[in-house]
């Protein structure tokens, strides 16, 4: 089993050196990282997410207290 987290804490770790490579200096030379129909489909997923949030009347999570349970009873 540790092996196993040792091989995909590699994975991580790799991944994280060929994105820092390639986006990281493209993005410093102005190159857009995503194509347009990268940006079209990041566009129309965080507008869903928005209009279905705003349609919930559950409160957001930033709002949330956390404090839905019920008061303690004593015991008399």
């Amino acid at each position: 089993m540790l092996w196993l987290v040792g091989a995909l804490f590699l994975c991580l770790v790799l991944a994280g050196v060929v994105v820092g490579l390639v986006a990281v200096p493209a993005r410093r030379e102005g190159r857009q990282v995503l194509t347009e129909r990268g940006e079209q489909m990041f566009t129309s997923v965080t507008e869903r997410g928005r209009d279905k949030r705003a349609k919930t009347d559950d409160p957001t999570p930033e709002e949330h207290s956390g404090n839905d349970a019920p008061p303690a009873r004593s015991a008399s």
